[in-house]
């Protein structure tokens, strides 16, 4: 009985210490460097049609902050989390131009969505690439909170219809 459990514990020991790895990563270089992945992502998200290649990259950068794996202590933050609190996302989504279009119901015209993309869109694209990516500031990294903000940046940018009902994080 002794031996299956000296087998299992080295095992343990190793994914823990991958875990670990994994968040080491996370508070070096895995903070930064998805920086420069969403802004790179964003360049592309400018010219509209790029738009799917520029959430392959957002996903990339996601995943380049702790390689895939799940952060140390996920279990336990996932156990505390309040089912009666609102989701951090949906309280920012509320007060952005995505929540906006969302409540409104109906689509913005083309021509005031074209304004807004020339005089905010731009900019307020690359404001909010910064707002997601400074979430990965914090001590842990919240990669579904990330990847839900930036999510919205195509209804940032134009006003479009957000493809999403509801955020998750």
């Amino acid at each position: 009985m002794e031996e299956p459990e000296a087998e299992e514990q080295p095992a343990g020991k190793i994914a823990a210490a991958k875990h670990w790895a994994g968040y080491g990563w996370f508070m070096s270089l895995g903070t930064l460097l998805p920086l420069l992945v969403f802004l790179g992502s964003y360049v592309v998200h400018l010219t509209l049609v790029g738009a799917p290649v520029a959430r392959k990259g957002n996903r990339l950068g996601i995943w380049l902050a702790t390689f895939g794996q799940d952060p140390p202590g996920k279990d336990k933050l996932d156990a505390r989390k309040r089912e009666d609190r609102e989701p951090f996302t949906e309280r920012v989504r509320r007060r952005s131009p995505a929540g906006y279009v969302e409540r409104r119901g109906r689509p913005v015209p083309f021509w005031a969505r074209a304004v807004w993309f020339v005089l905010v869109g731009w900019w307020l694209g690359a404001l909010w690439v910064i707002l997601s990516w400074s979430v990965f500031l914090a001590p842990y990294p919240f990669l579904e909170t990330v990847s839900a903000l930036l999510d919205d940046l195509p209804s940032i940018m134009t006003l479009a219809q957000p493809s999403r009902s509801s955020a998750a994080g």
